[in-house]
């Protein structure tokens, strides 16, 4: 008889089984992509401490989006399909912007150069006065803001084609209201057609103006930050159509 000899089953060598599969984590994390959560960026306003405004708020500047707890979307309380909000946010901007045709929409006024000069000297000689008045530093910083606030309207208006300045009212705002249960989809989708119609507004006014799109302009800003052709363009395009855009707190 024949026996077979007994062979030794080789063992298999895992000393590098820990560096393959963290290569492989390694791998799998690099090239693997995740779907973002849509994110917008607010500038939070430091407090000061001055005297609330007592004017009210007129009804015609206040363009009021709603989302209920079904999702449902509202403008001005009528019901209207998500799709549609572009266009009545351009309604709101474009509607008494040449002249007043409808009293239910923002009026706008006109302001010259020899204007804003006036106010200038105005804010300056009262930065004057507040340095030298004691505990007044948040009022400084106020009165600052307001400085920089006509020096940008004035460097507008002398790149905008006409005598006066257009300004819609220093009052109106874009108001959303959403309750809890809203879906955060429908939150993004809301400003994202805001953000669409104010970029339609800023891309036909700086086409008209500057023969080239906002899009591109904001582009050309951030490649170089340092210039300040494209910046002046871009700030006369925010004071034409600014976004003024107030979300209240959720409500059940």
């Amino acid at each position: 008889k024949y026996t077979m000899a007994k062979r030794d089953i080789p063992e298999i060598n895992a000393g590098s089984m820990a560096d393959i599969a963290f290569l492989l984590l390694i791998f799998f994390l690099v090239t693997t992509t995740m779907d973002k959560d849509q994110a917008y960026r607010r500038n939070i306003p430091k407090k000061v401490n001055v005297p609330p405004s007592t004017d009210p708020v007129e009804e015609r500047n206040v363009f009021l989006i709603k989302a209920n707890n079904q999702n449902q979307i509202f403008i001005r309380d009528a019901v209207v399909p998500m799709d549609d909000i572009s266009e009545k946010v351009l309604k709101f901007y474009r509607t008494n912007e040449k002249k007043i045709v409808d009293l239910e929409y923002p009026f706008y006024s006109r302001i010259s150069m020899e204007e804003i000069d006036v106010e200038i000297r105005k804010v300056e000689r009262e930065i004057e006065v507040l340095e030298n008045t004691p505990n007044s530093d948040d009022f400084i910083t106020v009165k600052n803001q307001a400085l920089d606030a006509w020096i940008k309207k004035k460097n507008a208006l002398a790149l905008y084609k006409g005598k006066t300045l257009p300004e819609i009212n220093s009052q109106a705002n874009i108001r959303i209201e959403v309750s809890i249960a809203t879906q955060y989809e429908i939150f993004a989708k809301i400003h994202a057609e805001i953000e669409e119609a104010l970029t339609e507004l800023k891309n036909e006014e700086s086409k008209r103006l500057f023969d080239e799109t906002f899009e591109v302009l904001r582009r050309k800003n951030e490649l170089d930050a340092s210039g300040m052709a494209e910046k002046n363009k871009l700030d006369l395009l925010d004071l034409l159509y600014p976004a003024r855009i107030i979300e209240v707190t959720p409500k059940k």
